[in-house]
């Protein structure tokens, strides 16, 4: 998997804070060796949410205090995405080169069932970060609808099941989506927040990178990912229960579809963004 390209960077393999686990001590799965990773990542998550009308207020001024109700909400759920995919992008360095990734295709069993702590932390952290999602999107369902809810739940399926562990290993090359994410999130900020807080030239270019990041990372790595996990998958079909491979590839599908259709709406709309340009103009 292109190994003397990511030759470079840092493996790590450990996990410090399972020393932090209260108990117990002689954990009998992985999950309970990281459930406290997953429960600290979900109050992160909430404390991050329940702060952020506070500093929002105090960075932002009246441009936030005067949204409206429903607009603040989004606003806040939007922060903690920022600070969430920020995180996850940075976690997933140290596992881009570590063998079981790298040499995936070659071992496929390693790749598939392999576990390490390091790894078993950041899907951990990243399950905890989709209790809350679903949580919010549950609380919020009239802001949110099905798309999303599917989305955090599926999302949270996958994650968690890297502590069975299944695919584990592969957690960096999903997590990569979320290259993608500060650029959405800086697009609706600017599309919410009043005209001025954000330049046009600004708008524009976080415009740009957003379609041309989600477009790459989002499908088509998304796409080709799932193409080579399956490949895996296929070769230790004997070695798993069915149900795995078939809910994982199944669900991968299906937000592969949500995907596209949200790539979809971002080009109607850039393109009635030119239009409405053009007619100023």
């Amino acid at each position: 998997m292109g190994s003397s390209l990511l030759s470079f960077l840092p493996v790590f393999t450990e996990d410090v804070f399972l020393q932090y686990r209260p108990f117990p001590a002689e954990p009998t799965n992985f999950f309970v060796a990281h459930w406290h990773e997953i429960l600290g990542s979900y109050v992160f998550y909430q404390t991050i949410q329940f702060l952020s009308p506070w500093f929002s207020t105090r960075f932002f001024g009246k441009s936030y205090t005067n949204l409206s109700p429903r607009t603040k909400i989004n606003f806040d759920i939007h922060v903690v995405s920022m600070i969430q995919c920020i995180i996850s992008i940075l976690v997933i360095i140290p596992m881009l080169n570590h063998p079981f990734y790298v040499n995936s295709l070659v071992d496929p069993k390693q790749g598939i069932l392999g576990y390490y702590p390091y790894g078993g932390f950041v899907g951990a952290i990243t399950s905890g970060y989709f209790v809350w999602d679903t949580y919010v999107c549950l609380r919020y369902f009239h802001l949110f609808g099905w798309g999303f809810l599917f989305h955090g739940v599926a999302a949270l399926y996958v994650f968690a099941s890297t502590l069975v562990p299944f695919c584990l290993p592969w957690i960096p090359a999903f997590l990569l989506f979320e290259l993608s994410t500060p650029f959405v999130n800086m697009n609706w900020f600017a599309s919410r927040l009043p005209s001025g807080v954000f330049s046009a030239k600004f708008v524009a270019i976080n415009g740009i990178l957003l379609m041309v990041t989600f477009f790459s990372v989002r499908i088509i790595w998304g796409l080709y990912a799932v193409y080579l996990i399956a490949f895996d998958m296929y070769a230790v079909k004997d070695l798993v229960h069915p149900f795995f491979p078939l809910s994982i590839l199944g669900l991968n599908f299906f937000l592969n579809i949500l995907n596209i259709y949200w790539f979809y709406k971002m080009v109607l709309l850039a393109k009635k963004m030119a239009s409405k340009s053009k007619k100023t103009d």
